[in-house]
């Protein structure tokens, strides 16, 4: 029995991968497992290749795994292009009709007709995917009443006729397989917990965090990979006192959430790269008027329309400086699912106590990303809330009040809180001023937030470490590249390397103390990130004034821990090489 049980179940979209997928989590959660997962999907409404990867463990998971333990091929094609990652003692379930390679074939194959018999026996193609999970449901010991369950309660709203058909199909998968499959190599789920896990995505885990954190209004325009959020929202959050609107694009989107921001409603909107640039704009007016906001970016491959189904991590510097102008905002990035639930909350605690836009920062891996978390993570409250005026009689209502970074707001039908709002530089009035004294007093004003909130005790304790705390090679990254960092590190330590790793969850602004202080007790800085240029290593070259090692990646899927492996091997036999005494200078020499 494997500790943790890493699968992969790859086809053509349509075939009903993710049903798969999503059927084997839901089992794993109930029965206490931990599970991390990743999918990929082409673009096209239907056809092209996709698959996604299931890891569950009884022990908590800091990603999505690398070698697989199982593999499960519904075509030629899945097989061709996953065969190469499945483990050298792994097991592959494929079409029967699959050719294997002549070399690296694996040891323990089940060929399973499954297209024949969901045609000959059931009388129906779409049916195969549940012959898969019937075939599955004996390989893994599943147990057949709660795949039974989950799908009475998936084709609940079908008639029973189409019901009794796919429990016709799944019993149909497990007969095949207890009666040519059994006596064979064992595969099982690892051992669950005594208490049920709560099943979520990325963006649900969004979407919950800003319900508990209170929002009221959510615009937005659907755009791949956050719509997700506007959908959950659109369908829980009116039955809670909420108001969800689908606007006619995001330019739109955004100036329905300022309207409804300064009228003193907490707001939010989510969106991906090309929706945050149109969005950049009213970003600058949200500063400058001193708005609350919260806007998530759900990052894909990109630029422009990109591979909108493909993750990276390329819009940070998009996120850090889109606007025109200085327009400080703070930027923070979750690392998990549950990260995802308490960032969001955060980002509605700073986003009103401060008085700016707050950017949530994510990808497509994180979005779509199935994870389990503990139900007791939903309950939240507010930690912070707006400061609002209390304007005394007869004295004009100073808006902008110079002198605190955060200044006392009015909402509209606060008597004697009349004021100016405008995109406008202005004075503490809220009145038009362009003289330098009001640009300068203001600029101030906008920026001294980002350093109350560095030392803010909501941002705390915020940023993660591990590793060996004496080692030499550093690697810092953020967002979803977090949990493939952090197996790296300990994989690498296990090898006798010593690493240590730190992830700053916010990202404006940096987390100062602590990072410099990370940054300067080590050799070697690796920054693994998810785009070309490394703009998280160029961020902290810029800042700190330090060397960095980047790991970039574009291909659309996450880093593997494999690969920062192998950079910290690279840099260790660097240091080593180094430390070497040289013939006739002393050791650290210069040559």
């Amino acid at each position: 029995m494997h500790p943790d049980l890493t699968l992969r179940i790859a086809g053509e979209s349509g075939e009903g991968v993710i049903t798969i997928g999503e059927t084997l989590c839901k089992i794993a959660a109930r029965e206490g497992l931990h599970l991390v997962t990743f999918r990929t999907f082409p673009a096209e409404i239907k056809g092209g290749p996709c698959m996604m990867q299931l890891r569950l463990s009884e022990k908590a998971l800091s990603c999505h795994g690398e070698r697989l333990d199982l593999l499960v091929c519904l075509n030629q094609q899945a097989l061709d292009d996953n065969l190469e990652d499945l483990g050298e003692d792994g097991a592959l379930v494929c079409e029967a009709e699959c050719e294997l390679p002549d070399e690296g074939a694996p040891r323990t194959v089940y060929r399973i007709p499954f297209e024949r018999i969901a045609v000959r026996e059931i009388g129906s193609r779409i049916s195969k995917n549940i012959v898969v999970l019937g075939v599955l449901s004996h390989l893994l010991g599943l147990p057949k009443p709660a795949v039974e369950k989950l799908l009475s309660e998936k084709f609940a709203r079908k008639n029973r006729a189409v019901l009794e058909h796919n429990l016709e199909a799944l019993r149909r998968g497990l007969d095949y397989a207890r009666e040519h499959c059994s006596g064979r190599k064992t595969i099982r789920l690892p051992p669950g917990g005594k208490q049920n896990k709560l099943l979520l995505s990325g963006n649900e885990a969004v979407a919950l965090g800003a319900v508990a954190a209170g929002v009221k209004c959510f615009f937005g325009y659907p755009i791949t990979p956050a719509s997700e959020i506007m959908e959950w929202l659109a369908l829980h959050l009116p039955r809670l006192g909420g108001k969800v609107l689908q606007t006619e694009d995001e330019i739109a989107a955004i100036g329905c959430l300022a309207g409804a921001s300064w009228a003193g409603a907490r707001s939010m909107t989510a969106t991906s790269g090309p929706g945050l640039s149109l969005m950049s704009e009213t970003i600058g007016l949200l500063t400058m008027a001193e708005i609350p906001a919260v806007i998530v970016d759900s990052q894909r491959g990109g630029p422009s329309t990109g591979m909108p189904t493909k993750t990276e991590q390329s819009d940070l510097n998009l996120a850090l400086y889109g606007a025109h102008g200085d327009s400080p905002r703070v930027v923070v990035a979750p690392t998990s699912v549950a990260d995802c639930f308490r960032m969001t909350g955060l980002a509605f605690d700073l986003a009103e106590k401060y008085q700016l836009p707050v950017i949530v920062l994510i990808d497509q891996a994180l979005s779509a990303r199935l994870e389990t978390v503990e139900p007791g993570l939903v309950e939240r409250k507010p930690a912070a809330l707006r400061l609002l005026a209390e304007p005394a009689g007869g004295a004009a209502y100073a808006r902008y009040r110079l002198g605190p970074a955060v200044s006392p707001a009015a909402v509209p039908g606060t008597e004697g809180g009349e004021h100016m709002v405008t995109g406008m530089e202005h004075d503490e009035l809220g009145n038009f001023a362009c003289d330098e004294e009001a640009h300068t007093a203001m600029s101030v004003k906008r920026h001294r937030k980002l350093e109350a909130i560095n030392d803010d005790a909501l941002v705390r304790d915020l940023s993660s470490h591990f590793g060996d705390p004496d080692a030499d090679i550093g690697v810092v990254t953020w967002g979803s590249s977090a949990g493939p960092a952090e197996e790296a590190i300990a994989a690498a330590n296990r090898m006798g390397i010593p690493v240590r790793g730190f992830v700053p969850r916010i990202l404006s602004p940096l987390p100062h103390r602590d990072l410099a202080k990370f940054l300067g007790a080590v050799k070697r800085v690796i920054v693994p990130e998810l785009n070309f240029t490394g703009q998280f290593a160029a961020l902290l070259r810029a800042t700190y004034g330090i060397r960095t090692t980047s790991l970039t990646k574009v291909k659309g899927v996450p880093l593997s821990p494999g690969e920062i492996v192998e950079k910290i091997v690279e840099a260790a036999e660097e240091i080593a090489a180094r430390s070497k005494p040289t013939h006739g200078k002393a050791a650290g020499q210069r040559v």
